[in-house]
């Protein structure tokens, strides 16, 4: 299927109301990145109106898919990183999309992966700092996103991490770790503790 983006956000639209304001908003903020970095649009956009595809599944659901068609291993998580893979499972079975930059954005944009494209890149970054987004980071997140997509990803892996650790979370999944260690080495810890004292708390 060679979906539009009308014909997509309707779909997203009767599978979830509630979020569609997320998509929304995710939209707009990767068509903005995608100008900004100059980065293929329509892949950019279909990617985010499509990243919340199995959010609202049912969790017996997910983990039947999991059980039968992906990796096991991701039982072993926090069931809030299941809809990534589901959901590029998921755009494959029921809408024919066959694009793997599109399936990478999907499958990834909860967990970051350390080899992500600029299309995942952005889609991540688009998730975390929609206009929608009120968390305490998110101001933070959106300044990174201008500096570059890497330092965009950098400070929000960083973040989330942290996060997930106050909350004493077990089992974090190891793409979210790989992923702030990954983007780390690109930007360089000094190049990156410099920005942070800069932008932390403005």
């Amino acid at each position: 299927m060679n979906l539009d983006f009308d014909t997509a956000l309707r779909i997203v639209r009767n599978k979830d109301k509630g979020r569609f304001n997320h998509i929304l908003g995710t939209v707009e903020k990767a068509k903005e990145l995608a100008n900004r970095y100059r980065i293929d649009e329509y892949k950019c956009v279909m990617s985010a109106i499509l990243h919340d595809y199995a959010k609202n599944e049912p969790l017996h659901k997910m983990k039947r898919i999991i059980l039968n068609h992906l990796d096991k291993n991701l039982l072993k998580y926090d069931p809030v990183v299941y809809h990534g893979e589901v959901g590029s499972y998921l755009i494959k079975k029921d809408l024919g999309i066959n694009d793997k930059d599109i399936i990478d954005a999907v499958k990834y944009h909860v967990t970051g992966h350390p080899d992500m494209n600029d299309i995942a890149k952005v889609v991540y970054i688009a998730d975390y700092t929609e206009k929608n987004r009120s968390h305490e980071n998110v101001r933070y997140a959106r300044l990174l996103s201008h500096l570059s997509l890497d330092v965009g990803v950098l400070g929000i892996s960083d973040v989330t991490l942290h996060y997930l650790k106050q909350k004493n979370k077990e089992n974090i999944h190891p793409l979210t770790i790989t992923t702030y260690e990954s983007f780390l080495k690109k930007v360089g810890v000094k190049a990156y503790d410099a920005i942070r004292n800069h932008y932390k708390g403005m």
